[in-house]
């Protein structure tokens, strides 16, 4: 975590995007409750991933059936937003590994609710 600072809109380009629409896309990568921590007390409030959660997907009757969401309680009581289920993260990834500058912006619909479909672009330098 030693390029991200407070103001870092961290994106984690997974590949799982490539999974969408099968039933594996559901075994997704998660975040672990001790790097949801990380990112927070890095300073970050915006964190977006290529797969379907920041926590995993629970099984009917397996671990965490009971709803917790252990790294969304940890960002989100931060005052962090999370952008789920993001795609064509290639070129950003690309642009980064190439050590050009990306700006990523997160444009919500206007809902009342405690999430919203956004418009997600990146602009690389």
């Amino acid at each position: 975590m030693a390029r991200v600072r407070p103001g870092t809109v961290l994106v984690l380009a997974t590949g799982w995007s490539a999974y969408w629409g099968t039933a594996h896309y559901l075994a997704h990568p998660w975040l672990p409750p001790e790097a949801a921590r990380a990112v927070v007390d890095a300073g970050v409030r915006t964190l977006a991933i290529d797969a379907l959660s920041v926590d995993p997907t629970p099984e009917p009757g397996g671990a965490q059936a009971d709803g917790s969401l252990p790294a969304h309680r940890i960002l989100c009581g931060a005052g962090a937003v999370i952008a789920e289920n993001l795609t064509n993260l290639g070129p950003v990834l690309d642009a980064r590994t190439a050590h050009r500058p990306v700006e990523v912006s997160l444009f919500p619909l206007r809902l009342a609710a405690d999430g919203a479909p956004v418009r997600a672009v990146a602009r690389i330098g």
